[in-house]
């Protein structure tokens, strides 16, 4: 443990130490993944596929915080729609019109994660949504995950709309919005997925948020045995094919993210753990104090030589020991 507990420290003061250079490094390569989720998703314009675009694209964002970021990323998709049809960009943005006034104003620093649940889909780690966003986020970020599988399934429509204009004859003959509200709206594996999403992060934070021992710990284990039950359990309801492999593996990715997450966080001793009681005129209160894990530096101790110091070290050194003589031996 204590091992673990200094490479911890080690790795928190390096990033401490340097974090005016590493936070915008770490942002740059987290925007270079939006920008790279949307071209896969949304990617009908050459212009935002040039390597330089993206570059620059993700630089910007290493310098902005993180609503204007997901903005020039929102900016990217309806530019992608209305690549593919006017109709298809108008409806683009609309949506995210919706999403910022409804959401996004509110809680801003949720919206990193409208494009790392697409992400997490790219990467078929869809599983393992609910438990991340409810340790990183809490209950807030139940809106901007299904947001974010909604963005998902949008792309996957556009995509089959994109095939069909370029297939037929006359685009009029295709009837874009009754397709999109068919197959988005009304999808059933979307909203299964919202449903389970929503559960998951309310019991997960709930939990988390209780004032007993190792709460923390329980939250996780309990948080992905719930994601894979409820899985499970809203698959048959609504006659869906869930994978039970990929929900055990996703669910197994979650947890292992979150108790890194949480170790890094926060790594408290209940061994030490102390109630103290008091009161004042108005009020009784009791206070529960956990200490952290930590491994105490050993101090160091300078001693400070002078001159004088040295030149008694040094006679000592050269002085010649008494004679028998002289002692009266």
């Amino acid at each position: 443990m204590a091992g673990l507990i200094q490479v911890r420290d080690a790795i928190r003061n390096f990033l401490r130490r340097f974090d005016e250079i590493i936070t915008p490094i770490f942002c740059f390569i987290a925007a270079w993944f939006m920008f790279w989720s949307i071209n896969k998703l949304y990617g009908y314009s050459e212009l935002f596929e040039r390597g330089i675009v993206v570059f620059l694209l993700s630089v910007i964002c290493a310098l902005v915080s993180a609503p204007v970021a997901v903005l020039l990323g929102s900016i990217v998709i309806i530019f992608n729609c209305f690549f593919v049809a006017k109709s298809i960009g108008i409806i683009a943005l609309l949506v995210f019109i919706v999403i910022y006034c409804m959401y996004m104003r509110m809680f801003p620093n949720c919206a990193w994660i409208l494009f790392f649940v697409p992400v997490m889909y790219i990467f078929k780690m869809t599983y393992a949504i609910p438990l991340i966003v409810a340790i990183f986020v809490g209950a807030s970020g139940m809106v901007p995950a299904a947001i974010g599988v909604f963005l998902y399934k949008f792309a996957l429509a556009v995509h089959d709309l994109n095939g069909m204009l370029v297939a037929a004859v006359k685009k009029d003959d295709v009837d874009v919005y009754s397709y999109l509200i068919d197959n988005v709206l009304k999808d059933k594996e979307m909203i299964m997925t919202g449903i389970v999403f929503a559960i998951v992060i309310l019991l997960t934070f709930f939990i988390y948020k209780l004032p007993f021992d190792y709460s923390w710990y329980v939250a996780i284990g309990a948080g992905g045995l719930i994601n894979i039950l409820a899985f499970m359990i809203v698959g048959v309801i609504m006659d869906m094919e869930v994978s039970f492999g990929a929900v055990i593996f996703g669910s197994f990715i979650g947890i292992l993210v979150t108790v890194i997450v949480q170790v890094c966080k926060r790594l408290v001793d209940y061994s030490r753990k102390e109630v103290v009681q008091f009161e004042d005129d108005d009020y009784y209160y009791y206070v529960k104090a956990i200490p952290k894990y930590g491994v105490s530096e050993k101090k160091k101790t300078v001693k400070k030589i002078t001159g004088q110091d040295m030149e008694a070290k040094m006679k000592a050194r050269t002085a010649k020991p008494a004679s028998p003589e002289n002692t009266g031996v």
